[in-house]
């Protein structure tokens, strides 16, 4: 073999096509007069200007050596390397490569690929050494560096990012902007503004992190779409930024797969399995599944996204998805402010690059604050916590209280949602070492007018899910709730619980005022300043 197929590199057909182009075995001669197949030609040019690996789920990917950061699915479609070898092929031979031909060469670069090492590769957002990366999504590639308290665009980086089909391209930013003018396209109400910057500041910040769900509420027609869209381009631009609700599991793990922040549009309702999926995907979750028909081998599913649902009344949820979200609430549409679609996109678009630096201004400032950034008593959601308290910090606002008391308000309602814990609130109840069929039996109503809801617990151990479930948000409203775990001699588990004393708490049914009524002040990203009321805003 010549040295110039020793090296991996292309033999060229001299603009010349070759006999039948279709075939997977016509080629050209190389330099000894032996016939290279179309499929070898292939693979030469694939390891001429091409890195192989495999990512953490196995998925084997190529690497251009003119663009280092970005990895090009060997399966992928129109995103994936598949095509833009073929692209190659004909930009330096004139000549199209058959299906079977460009098969061939796949199965060989993947068989390359499964050979090295893993790598971990991210989307939109990934971290390395304390340094924050960003592909910006453009056709040049670029990406935006966060270190040291700054940022700055940059036409490489030290990691792998991958895309998808509905990876958009972000805004370039401009410096010099101010947050204000986002207001004027996101209707937040001023106490719940520094909670949604937060949400926005954790999704480019913090790649690996549980990110809070930002739920938006809103009555009908107050910009509860708009507002998701416009957040939605600043952070994570898609074609589809509002998506519908999921019709099932597979639907789901598909549309979050495909971009970084996922938003959820006009939900009346979350079913229980929806909820689950959420909660995992706010967390982090993983899962496997048959890979192919034909073989025993599993795909490596793992999600862990930044979330963003509105809706008019979401209905009752559960409390392991309410400890999950960070809630805000939407201004009213004033008469006379409405304006058409195209009136605010052309608005957006010019307005959009410095509003995106003004918020990279803000993310550099909370990335350096968060090692110096302490949360006492922390939620949940701890790392959103921190972060929301290093925005308090830098914007000296008052989000974080304002969000520990809507987390409080919203845990009691979702204990009020269950029939069975909502009677427990209602008659204090108290017991002390019984049993979950003790305890049944004992908020059961007697008499033939009471009607069995669909959710009362049908056995002891349905009586005793619905405590697990429910202990942290008792918990967090001042109830003493706790269980032996079987640890006596009869081994059953036998329950404690003990209602807030009266003098000691509020009514769970009634909220309670913000702990601070500071006001926003100004700062160099951008003036917030408005008066946060005394009581909260519903």
């Amino acid at each position: 073999m010549t040295g110039a197929a020793k090296s991996g590199r292309l033999i060229p057909l001299n603009g010349r096509r070759s006999a039948s182009p279709t075939s997977a075995d016509s080629g050209e001669a190389d330099e000894e007069g032996r016939k290279r197949s179309v499929a070898l030609q292939l693979v030469d040019l694939a390891l001429d200007g091409y890195c192989l690996g495999v990512s953490e789920k196995d998925e084997p990917f190529a690497v251009s050596n003119a663009r280092p950061h970005i990895a090009l699915p060997l399966r992928g479609g129109r995103t994936g390397f598949r095509q833009e070898l073929a692209q190659r092929f004909f930009e330096l031979t004139d000549s199209v490569p058959s299906a079977q031909a460009l098969t061939d060469a796949f199965t060989v670069l993947e068989g390359m690929a499964a050979r090295n090492d893993r790598r971990r590769v991210y989307l939109r957002v990934a971290e390395a050494d304390g340094t924050v990366y960003i592909d910006c999504g453009n056709a040049d590639c670029q990406t935006i560096r966060i270190a040291n308290g700054s940022w700055e665009v940059v036409d490489t980086a030290p990691v792998l990012f991958r895309r998808t089909k509905i990876t958009g391209s972000m805004a370039t930013p401009v410096r010099g902007g101010c947050l204000d003018d986002l207001w004027r396209f996101a209707l937040v109400t001023d106490v719940d503004k520094p909670i949604v910057l937060a949400v926005l500041v954790h999704s480019l910040i913090q790649p690996d992190t549980p990110h809070a769900i930002l739920t938006l509420v809103a009555e009908q027609g107050q910009t509860k779409s708009t507002t998701t869209r416009t957040l939605v381009d600043l952070i994570d631009p898609s074609p589809v930024p509002l998506r519908r609700p999921p019709r099932d599991q597979e639907a789901w793990s598909t549309a979050a797969c495909a971009s970084w922040v996922v938003a959820l549009d006009n939900l009346s309702e979350i079913p229980k399995w929806l909820c689950d999926l959420l909660c995992r995907a706010a967390t982090g979750e993983g899962d496997l599944k048959r890979a192919l028909y034909t073989d025993d081998d599993v795909a490596v599913t793992q999600i862990q996204r930044c979330l963003i649902l509105n809706g008019i009344d979401l209905g009752a949820l559960p409390g392991d998805l309410v400890e999950r979200m960070a809630f805000a609430d939407l201004d009213r549409m004033k008469p006379g402010r409405r304006r058409t679609e195209a009136e605010l996109a052309v608005e957006w678009q010019t307005v959009k690059p410095a509003i995106f630096g003004s918020l990279l201004d803000l993310a550099a400032c909370v990335h350096e604050r968060l090692a110096a950034t302490v949360v006492e008593d922390p939620p949940r959601m701890a790392d959103f916590a921190q972060i929301l308290a290093a925005v308090d910090a830098e914007l000296r606002t008052a989000g974080l209280s304002r969000y520990r008391e809507r987390a409080g308000r919203m845990a009691a309602d979702s204990l009020t949602s269950d029939e069975f814990i909502g009677r427990i609130l209602a008659l204090r109840y108290q017991c002390s070492g019984v049993t979950a069929g003790r305890m049944l039996a004992d908020l059961t109503p007697e008499g033939k007018d009471w009607r069995k809801p669909r959710d009362w617990p049908r056995s002891a151990r349905a009586v005793t899910t619905l405590l697990r479930r429910h202990a942290p948000a008792l918990r967090q409203l001042g109830w003493t709730v706790y269980d032996d775990g079987g640890r006596n001699k009869a081994n059953v588990t036998h329950w404690t619980v003990a209602p807030v004393a009266l003098d000691q708490g509020r009514d769970p049914g009634q909220p309670s005022s913000p702990a601070s009524s500071s006001q926003l002040r100004q700062h160099p990203v951008g003036e917030l300043a408005h008066n946060l009321d005394d009581s909260p805003k519903e």
